[in-house]
């Protein structure tokens, strides 16, 4: 694929019929229709396989991808601008991160995600949203921004960011943000302790040398995997980085997860306030936007003993 300069959809006219012999499984699941865009009403055609959607006007430079002869897909820039006027502002925040990330998320899959190479960079976003200016959705994309940072791994290490960092008046903490798995070269001591030259930690303040992990796997470690562990969280105590383990445990049990914040505040030397750790109604449904499928679970636990 490669950048195309048309900048409305007149300029790349293409049928349905069109689009399906071209074939784009890499695109869609099987399970769901394609969404195409539309230069006016007159255009929409029903389909069961597709769903039209009517754009007009010129569009920023960078808005298509072409994809083949006569067939573009819009960018990933273009479809965040399109997307905040349908998702909630938590759930753009998380399309963003997912953007920016290595991941891509599969509701149908026993994993809920799979790895996939980034879309796109926290600043090609910033640099579309300033082109889009006027565009609908643009002001929304604009605010969300804020609250977007490049490398993330995993669904829950955006959620978890987010809890930790959004406003206290939508539900967070207010910490600062942290990078998300930036790449931090060992000296020859600490990788010979590790066995390889570098290593990443899912949130890291650099400056404050705090990092918190994530870690779904804790009850169920084999011997092996508790060892390397091991050596990883004595390599960051020799590179003086506090080393923060959340687990789905904590995150489920909101009074748990105050603890995780009491000691990141101390970690990092900020200022942990009543307000902070006040279990607003805020709090409560940001919770649930971020982690639903994880307090149910724990609901569930709950109902059974």
């Amino acid at each position: 694929m490669m950048p195309a300069r048309v900048r409305t959809l007149d300029d790349c006219v293409c049928s349905l019929h069109q689009i399906e012999e071209f074939s784009l499984p890499f695109l869609v699941d099987n399970e769901n229709a394609l969404h195409v865009l539309v230069p006016s009403l007159s255009k929409k055609q029903k389909s069961k396989d597709h769903i039209c959607h009517v754009l007009t006007g010129e569009l920023p430079h960078g808005a298509f991808w072409r994809i083949g002869n006569g067939v573009y897909a819009a960018s990933p820039e273009l479809l965040f601008v399109e997307m905040a006027t349908v998702l909630s502002f938590v759930d753009l925040v998380l399309f963003g991160l997912e953007l920016c990330g290595t991941y891509t998320l599969r509701p149908h899959s026993d994993e809920g995600m799979r790895n996939c190479p980034v879309a796109t960079t926290k600043t090609r976003l910033r640099s579309f949203v300033r082109r889009a200016k006027g565009m609908r959705g643009a002001a929304i994309a604009q605010r969300a921004l804020k609250w977007v940072v490049d490398g993330s791994n995993s669904p829950m290490e955006s959620s978890l960011m987010l809890l930790l960092c959004f406003p206290i008046r939508l539900g967070g903490y207010a910490f600062r943000l942290p990078d998300l798995n930036p790449s931090m070269t060992l000296g020859r001591k600490a990788a010979q302790m590790l066995d390889y030259g570098s290593m990443r930690c899912d949130l890291h303040w650099i400056k404050e040398h705090v990092a918190i992990e994530y870690d779904s796997t804790t009850e169920h470690l084999n011997p092996r995997a508790a060892a390397q562990d091991a050596r990883r969280a004595n390599t960051l105590r020799y590179k003086n980085i506090e080393l923060i383990t959340v687990t789905p445990q904590m995150i489920a049990d909101h009074n748990q997860f105050d603890g995780v914040a009491k000691q990141l505040a101390k970690a990092l030397g900020a200022r942990m306030n009543s307000e902070k750790l006040l279990y607003s109604n805020a709090r409560r449904e940001l919770r649930e936007q971020l982690f639903p499928w994880l307090l149910n679970s724990a609901c569930n636990s709950i109902r059974r003993q």
